[in-house]
Protein backbone atom coordinates (compact mmCIF):
# COMPACT_ATOMS: atom_id res chain seq x y z
CA UNK A 1 0.00 0.00 0.00
CA UNK A 2 1.23 3.13 -1.02
CA UNK A 3 1.70 6.15 1.42
CA UNK A 4 -0.86 8.15 -0.54
CA UNK A 5 -3.02 5.90 -0.03
CA UNK A 6 -2.13 5.45 3.65
CA UNK A 7 -2.96 9.02 3.72
CA UNK A 8 -6.30 9.03 1.79
CA UNK A 9 -7.68 8.01 5.39
CA UNK A 10 -6.60 11.70 6.91
CA UNK A 11 -7.92 15.22 6.28
CA UNK A 12 -4.65 17.21 5.36
CA UNK A 13 -5.84 19.52 8.50
CA UNK A 14 -4.37 16.60 10.98
CA UNK A 15 -0.80 17.09 9.77
CA UNK A 16 -1.18 20.56 8.43
CA UNK A 17 1.44 22.46 7.50
CA UNK A 18 3.58 19.32 6.65
CA UNK A 19 3.71 16.88 4.04
CA UNK A 20 2.63 13.71 5.77
CA UNK A 21 2.78 12.91 9.61
CA UNK A 22 6.45 11.56 9.60
CA UNK A 23 6.96 14.93 8.55
CA UNK A 24 4.42 16.80 11.17
CA UNK A 25 6.91 14.34 13.80
CA UNK A 26 10.29 14.98 13.03
CA UNK A 27 9.87 18.81 12.38
CA UNK A 28 8.13 19.60 15.51
CA UNK A 29 10.89 17.54 17.40
CA UNK A 30 13.42 19.20 15.76
CA UNK A 31 12.39 22.85 16.42
CA UNK A 32 11.03 21.85 20.31
CA UNK A 33 13.95 19.91 21.64
CA UNK A 34 17.29 20.68 18.95
CA UNK A 35 16.14 24.35 18.10
CA UNK A 36 15.33 24.76 21.96
CA UNK A 37 11.56 26.51 20.71
CA UNK A 38 10.66 25.06 24.13
CA UNK A 39 7.29 28.09 24.01
CA UNK A 40 6.33 26.45 20.19
CA UNK A 41 5.23 23.92 22.97
CA UNK A 42 1.89 24.78 22.85
CA UNK A 43 1.23 24.95 19.75
CA UNK A 44 1.93 21.31 19.74
CA UNK A 45 0.31 20.00 22.22
CA UNK A 46 -3.02 20.07 23.71
CA UNK A 47 -3.27 22.11 27.12
CA UNK A 48 -4.30 18.66 29.13
CA UNK A 49 -1.91 16.17 27.25
CA UNK A 50 -1.39 13.17 29.79
CA UNK A 51 2.56 12.30 29.40
CA UNK A 52 3.02 8.15 30.31
CA UNK A 53 6.31 6.73 31.20
CA UNK A 54 7.31 4.03 32.58
CA UNK A 55 7.15 5.37 36.00
CA UNK A 56 3.82 6.62 36.07
CA UNK A 57 2.36 9.63 34.28
CA UNK A 58 2.05 13.27 34.31
CA UNK A 59 -0.07 15.50 33.25
CA UNK A 60 -0.39 19.65 31.48
CA UNK A 61 2.30 21.46 29.50
CA UNK A 62 3.85 22.88 32.30
CA UNK A 63 5.52 19.40 33.84
CA UNK A 64 6.43 18.80 29.52
CA UNK A 65 8.08 22.26 29.54
CA UNK A 66 9.61 22.44 33.08
CA UNK A 67 10.90 18.47 32.60
CA UNK A 68 12.68 19.63 29.15
CA UNK A 69 14.90 22.72 30.34
CA UNK A 70 15.86 20.71 32.57
CA UNK A 71 17.39 18.15 30.15
CA UNK A 72 18.47 20.79 27.46
CA UNK A 73 20.53 22.79 30.54
CA UNK A 74 22.04 19.35 31.71
CA UNK A 75 22.88 18.06 28.06
CA UNK A 76 23.37 20.93 25.89
CA UNK A 77 24.13 19.29 22.93
CA UNK A 78 21.60 16.50 23.08
CA UNK A 79 21.15 15.29 19.76
CA UNK A 80 18.98 12.86 17.96
CA UNK A 81 18.62 10.75 15.09
CA UNK A 82 15.12 9.99 13.53
CA UNK A 83 15.33 6.52 13.12
CA UNK A 84 12.20 6.02 11.87
CA UNK A 85 8.11 7.17 12.83
CA UNK A 86 5.42 4.72 12.17
CA UNK A 87 2.69 6.02 11.62
CA UNK A 88 -1.59 4.78 11.32
CA UNK A 89 -4.95 6.92 10.91
CA UNK A 90 -6.89 7.31 13.80
CA UNK A 91 -10.06 8.83 12.88
CA UNK A 92 -9.45 11.21 10.00
CA UNK A 93 -8.31 13.90 11.88
CA UNK A 94 -6.21 12.21 13.91
CA UNK A 95 -3.13 9.71 13.84
CA UNK A 96 -1.26 7.48 16.32
CA UNK A 97 2.79 8.02 15.67
CA UNK A 98 5.93 5.32 16.73
CA UNK A 99 8.96 7.56 16.73
CA UNK A 100 11.88 6.04 17.23
CA UNK A 101 14.96 7.98 17.93
CA UNK A 102 18.79 7.63 18.45
CA UNK A 103 20.47 10.05 21.46
CA UNK A 104 23.53 11.23 21.86
CA UNK A 105 25.00 13.67 24.21
CA UNK A 106 27.26 15.02 27.28
CA UNK A 107 26.43 15.35 30.70
CA UNK A 108 27.49 18.81 31.11
CA UNK A 109 24.92 20.14 33.25
CA UNK A 110 23.08 19.33 36.63
CA UNK A 111 20.70 16.51 36.27
CA UNK A 112 18.20 13.82 37.98
CA UNK A 113 21.18 12.18 38.11
CA UNK A 114 23.69 14.11 39.98
CA UNK A 115 26.18 16.89 39.33
CA UNK A 116 27.71 16.86 35.58
CA UNK A 117 30.53 14.44 35.06
CA UNK A 118 31.21 15.45 31.21
CA UNK A 119 30.89 12.16 29.98
CA UNK A 120 29.08 11.10 26.94
CA UNK A 121 25.86 9.03 26.36
CA UNK A 122 23.66 6.93 23.52
CA UNK A 123 20.85 5.19 23.96
CA UNK A 124 17.29 4.35 22.35
CA UNK A 125 13.96 6.05 23.34
CA UNK A 126 10.64 5.28 21.51
CA UNK A 127 7.50 7.58 21.55
CA UNK A 128 4.04 7.08 20.83
CA UNK A 129 2.31 10.09 20.18
CA UNK A 130 -1.94 10.28 19.67
CA UNK A 131 -2.63 13.67 17.47
CA UNK A 132 -6.29 14.39 17.45
CA UNK A 133 -6.91 18.16 15.64
CA UNK A 134 -2.98 18.41 14.99
CA UNK A 135 -2.34 18.25 18.21
CA UNK A 136 -0.72 15.75 20.54
CA UNK A 137 -3.35 14.66 23.13
CA UNK A 138 -1.84 11.90 24.76
CA UNK A 139 2.13 10.14 24.50
CA UNK A 140 3.97 7.00 25.99
CA UNK A 141 7.52 7.86 26.28
CA UNK A 142 10.09 4.83 27.08
CA UNK A 143 13.91 5.34 27.08
CA UNK A 144 16.61 3.18 27.75
CA UNK A 145 17.98 4.88 30.59
CA UNK A 146 20.47 2.14 32.12
CA UNK A 147 22.61 2.99 28.93
CA UNK A 148 22.94 6.32 30.10
CA UNK A 149 24.04 5.64 33.74
CA UNK A 150 26.29 3.04 32.24
CA UNK A 151 27.98 5.23 29.98
CA UNK A 152 28.09 8.55 32.91
CA UNK A 153 29.99 5.52 35.20
CA UNK A 154 26.78 5.65 37.96
CA UNK A 155 25.13 2.96 39.78
CA UNK A 156 22.33 2.24 38.28
CA UNK A 157 20.92 0.31 41.48
CA UNK A 158 21.52 3.85 43.70
CA UNK A 159 20.08 6.04 41.10
CA UNK A 160 16.99 3.86 41.01
CA UNK A 161 16.97 3.61 44.54
CA UNK A 162 16.90 7.26 45.06
CA UNK A 163 14.47 8.17 42.38
CA UNK A 164 12.34 5.95 44.29
CA UNK A 165 11.69 7.75 47.08
CA UNK A 166 12.28 11.36 45.75
CA UNK A 167 10.57 11.28 42.62
CA UNK A 168 7.17 13.12 42.66
CA UNK A 169 6.43 11.43 39.52
CA UNK A 170 8.15 7.82 40.30
CA UNK A 171 7.36 7.39 44.21
CA UNK A 172 3.82 7.51 43.79
CA UNK A 173 3.41 5.25 40.63
CA UNK A 174 5.09 2.96 41.71
CA UNK A 175 2.83 2.12 44.75
CA UNK A 176 -0.17 2.07 42.58
CA UNK A 177 1.53 0.63 39.36
CA UNK A 178 -0.92 -2.00 39.17
CA UNK A 179 -4.10 1.03 38.55
CA UNK A 180 -1.52 3.75 37.16
CA UNK A 181 -2.97 4.99 33.54
CA UNK A 182 0.08 3.26 32.00
CA UNK A 183 -0.70 0.16 33.55
CA UNK A 184 -4.27 -0.07 34.39
CA UNK A 185 -7.14 -2.55 32.67
CA UNK A 186 -6.52 -4.75 29.72
CA UNK A 187 -6.94 -4.93 25.79
CA UNK A 188 -8.59 -7.47 24.48
CA UNK A 189 -8.31 -7.29 20.90
CA UNK A 190 -5.20 -4.70 20.11
CA UNK A 191 -5.61 -5.81 16.40
CA UNK A 192 -9.19 -4.03 16.22
CA UNK A 193 -8.31 -1.41 19.05
CA UNK A 194 -5.45 -0.20 21.66
CA UNK A 195 -4.73 2.54 23.78
CA UNK A 196 -4.59 4.67 21.04
CA UNK A 197 -7.98 4.04 20.19
CA UNK A 198 -9.47 1.80 16.81
CA UNK A 199 -7.37 0.77 13.96
CA UNK A 200 -8.12 1.02 10.44
CA UNK A 201 -9.37 -2.81 9.20
CA UNK A 202 -6.23 -3.09 7.49
CA UNK A 203 -2.49 -5.07 7.70
CA UNK A 204 -4.87 -7.42 9.51
CA UNK A 205 -2.31 -10.24 8.63
CA UNK A 206 0.64 -8.81 10.04
CA UNK A 207 -1.05 -7.63 13.29
CA UNK A 208 -2.07 -11.33 14.03
CA UNK A 209 1.12 -12.75 12.91
CA UNK A 210 2.69 -10.56 15.75
CA UNK A 211 0.13 -11.08 18.00
CA UNK A 212 0.61 -14.64 17.83
CA UNK A 213 4.37 -14.38 18.20
CA UNK A 214 3.77 -12.74 21.26
CA UNK A 215 1.14 -14.83 23.12
CA UNK A 216 3.45 -18.18 20.79
CA UNK A 217 6.89 -17.43 22.22
CA UNK A 218 6.29 -15.17 25.51
CA UNK A 219 3.52 -16.20 27.26
CA UNK A 220 3.25 -19.85 25.92
CA UNK A 221 7.35 -20.08 26.34
CA UNK A 222 7.61 -22.14 22.67
CA UNK A 223 10.97 -20.67 21.90
CA UNK A 224 11.05 -22.99 19.16
CA UNK A 225 8.58 -21.56 17.53
CA UNK A 226 10.70 -18.57 16.88
CA UNK A 227 11.88 -19.90 13.28
CA UNK A 228 8.06 -19.44 12.50
CA UNK A 229 8.08 -16.06 12.73
CA UNK A 230 11.61 -15.13 12.70
CA UNK A 231 14.35 -14.61 9.46
CA UNK A 232 17.10 -16.95 10.14
CA UNK A 233 19.22 -14.04 10.27
CA UNK A 234 16.72 -11.75 12.10
CA UNK A 235 18.38 -9.26 14.47
CA UNK A 236 17.08 -7.40 17.69
CA UNK A 237 18.63 -4.11 18.92
CA UNK A 238 17.68 -3.77 22.45
CA UNK A 239 18.68 -2.39 25.73
CA UNK A 240 22.21 -1.09 26.85
CA UNK A 241 22.70 -0.67 22.98
CA UNK A 242 22.90 -4.47 22.49
CA UNK A 243 22.73 -6.28 19.42
CA UNK A 244 21.80 -10.23 18.92
CA UNK A 245 21.48 -11.75 15.91
CA UNK A 246 20.30 -14.73 14.14
CA UNK A 247 17.90 -17.50 15.56
CA UNK A 248 19.37 -18.94 18.57
CA UNK A 249 20.71 -15.65 20.60
CA UNK A 250 17.07 -14.20 19.50
CA UNK A 251 15.33 -16.82 21.68
CA UNK A 252 17.72 -16.17 24.32
CA UNK A 253 17.44 -12.97 24.35
CA UNK A 254 13.85 -13.55 25.36
CA UNK A 255 14.52 -16.03 27.43
CA UNK A 256 17.22 -14.29 29.73
CA UNK A 257 14.20 -11.39 30.51
CA UNK A 258 11.51 -14.21 31.60
CA UNK A 259 14.30 -15.87 33.31
CA UNK A 260 13.79 -13.11 35.97
CA UNK A 261 10.39 -12.61 35.57
CA UNK A 262 9.28 -16.54 35.50
CA UNK A 263 5.65 -15.74 35.37
CA UNK A 264 5.77 -12.83 32.81
CA UNK A 265 2.53 -12.54 30.57
CA UNK A 266 3.02 -10.29 27.58
CA UNK A 267 -0.04 -8.14 26.97
CA UNK A 268 0.11 -5.73 23.80
CA UNK A 269 -1.45 -2.79 24.33
CA UNK A 270 -1.19 -0.60 20.94
CA UNK A 271 -0.45 -2.04 17.73
CA UNK A 272 0.35 0.48 14.65
CA UNK A 273 1.51 -0.36 11.17
CA UNK A 274 3.02 1.54 8.54
CA UNK A 275 4.44 0.69 4.99
CA UNK A 276 6.81 2.48 2.75
CA UNK A 277 8.61 1.67 -0.01
CA UNK A 278 12.02 2.49 1.04
CA UNK A 279 11.45 0.38 4.45
CA UNK A 280 8.64 -1.64 3.77
CA UNK A 281 6.42 -3.00 6.59
CA UNK A 282 7.09 -2.18 10.30
CA UNK A 283 4.84 -3.06 13.24
CA UNK A 284 5.30 -0.29 16.14
CA UNK A 285 4.05 -2.26 19.75
CA UNK A 286 3.42 -1.05 23.28
CA UNK A 287 3.53 -3.78 25.22
CA UNK A 288 3.32 -4.25 28.99
CA UNK A 289 4.64 -7.33 31.00
CA UNK A 290 3.07 -8.33 34.50
CA UNK A 291 5.13 -10.69 36.84
CA UNK A 292 6.96 -10.88 39.49
CA UNK A 293 10.84 -10.93 40.31
CA UNK A 294 11.32 -14.62 41.58
CA UNK A 295 13.84 -15.88 39.30
CA UNK A 296 17.56 -15.37 38.39
CA UNK A 297 18.79 -12.44 40.24
CA UNK A 298 19.56 -10.49 37.23
CA UNK A 299 18.77 -7.16 38.90
CA UNK A 300 19.76 -8.00 42.28
CA UNK A 301 18.74 -11.24 44.64
CA UNK A 302 15.35 -12.11 44.09
CA UNK A 303 12.23 -10.71 46.19
CA UNK A 304 8.86 -11.55 44.45
CA UNK A 305 8.62 -7.95 44.17
CA UNK A 306 5.45 -7.34 41.81
CA UNK A 307 6.85 -5.43 39.10
CA UNK A 308 5.15 -3.82 35.55
CA UNK A 309 7.51 -3.71 32.43
CA UNK A 310 6.58 -1.00 29.92
CA UNK A 311 7.93 -1.53 26.72
CA UNK A 312 8.10 -0.76 22.67
CA UNK A 313 9.24 -2.70 19.90
CA UNK A 314 9.44 -1.91 16.74
CA UNK A 315 9.14 -4.76 14.25
CA UNK A 316 10.91 -4.59 10.55
CA UNK A 317 8.94 -7.25 8.02
CA UNK A 318 9.73 -8.99 4.79
CA UNK A 319 7.93 -11.49 3.28
CA UNK A 320 5.89 -12.12 6.07
CA UNK A 321 8.84 -13.05 8.68
CA UNK A 322 10.24 -10.43 11.35
CA UNK A 323 13.88 -9.29 9.70
CA UNK A 324 14.60 -6.94 12.65
CA UNK A 325 12.88 -6.07 16.19
CA UNK A 326 14.37 -2.67 18.41
CA UNK A 327 12.95 -3.61 21.48
CA UNK A 328 13.50 -0.83 24.37
CA UNK A 329 12.19 -0.78 28.05
CA UNK A 330 13.48 1.38 30.79
CA UNK A 331 15.19 -0.88 32.90
CA UNK A 332 15.69 1.98 36.04
CA UNK A 333 12.01 1.80 36.08
CA UNK A 334 12.29 -2.13 36.60
CA UNK A 335 14.64 -1.72 39.48
CA UNK A 336 12.98 0.85 40.96
CA UNK A 337 9.96 -1.81 41.03
CA UNK A 338 11.57 -4.23 42.51
CA UNK A 339 13.20 -2.24 45.42
CA UNK A 340 10.15 -0.89 46.15
CA UNK A 341 8.37 -3.71 46.16
CA UNK A 342 9.87 -6.98 48.18
CA UNK A 343 11.64 -7.58 51.39
CA UNK A 344 15.27 -8.39 51.46
CA UNK A 345 16.53 -7.07 48.48
CA UNK A 346 20.12 -7.04 47.79
CA UNK A 347 21.99 -4.81 44.70
CA UNK A 348 24.40 -7.07 42.71
CA UNK A 349 27.52 -6.54 44.30
CA UNK A 350 26.45 -7.52 47.60
CA UNK A 351 24.59 -10.50 46.50
CA UNK A 352 28.10 -11.23 44.63
CA UNK A 353 30.36 -10.44 48.07
CA UNK A 354 28.22 -12.34 50.23
CA UNK A 355 28.46 -15.38 47.74
CA UNK A 356 32.03 -14.77 47.90
CA UNK A 357 32.28 -14.89 51.50
CA UNK A 358 30.42 -18.14 51.63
Amino acid sequence: MSIQDQLSDLLPAAYAPYRDPRDYITSWTDRIWIKRGLGQIHDHYAPDVKVHTCYGETYGMQNVIGNSIQKMVAFPNRGGGHDDVIWESRGNNGFISAHRVLNNATHSGHWTYGPPTGKDWVNRGMAHCLVQDNLVVEEWVIRDEFAVLQALGMDPYVVAADLSERSPVLGKAIQTSATAAPFAGHIENPIESGISGARPKRYLAECQMITEFFEQVWNQRNFDKVADYCDDTVVCQTVRMRRVMQIANFQLEIMSLLAAFPDGIMEIRDLVVHESEDLGVRVGVIWLMRGTYSGSPVYGSSNGAPVNILGSSHFELRRGKIIREYRIFDEIAVIAQIIKGGNGWKAPLAVAAESASV
